[in-house]
């Protein structure tokens, strides 16, 4: 058998295992409903002092995602805080009781949320934070 009629199945392999790849999801890739919830994602950024993002403000759950997720660009301690929008007062969760969200990956600080939820991030630290969320 000459060289050249061994190299053509082989190429043809290749190939084919390239496609194959190329079309096979990848193991860092999020999941259809994920990718559509991370697509409405915003930006953020909290100034150094207070706690609370948006200070003095709330934010709203699209209803893109159930669950609201934070993606900061450094480690951050973080929960969310429900706003009861009759009362004006905010409920949130055991002061102690912070989500580890680590830098650059996306992590769901509250799950479960109903579309139109008035919410606050309530950040550990008063260091400046930016980042994205979506929710």
């Amino acid at each position: 058998m000459s060289v050249r009629s061994c190299l053509i199945p082989l190429a043809a392999a290749a190939s084919l295992i390239g496609t194959a790849l190329a079309m096979a999801p990848s193991a860092n890739a999020a999941p259809a409903g994920a990718q559509s919830c991370y697509g409405s994602a915003e930006t953020y950024f909290k100034p150094n002092g207070p706690r609370d993002y948006p200070a003095g403000d709330h934010l709203q759950s699209s209803g893109s995602c159930n669950d609201i997720n934070i993606k900061p660009k450094t480690n951050r301690y973080v929960q969310v805080c429900i706003e009861n929008i009759p009362e004006g007062t905010l409920e949130c969760p055991d002061p102690d009781d912070f989500v580890y969200a680590a830098a650059d990956q996306w992590t769901v600080v509250k799950y479960n949320v109903d579309p139109g939820t008035a919410f606050v991030f309530r950040f550990r630290s008063t260091a400046q934070s930016s980042g994205s969320w979506a929710a």
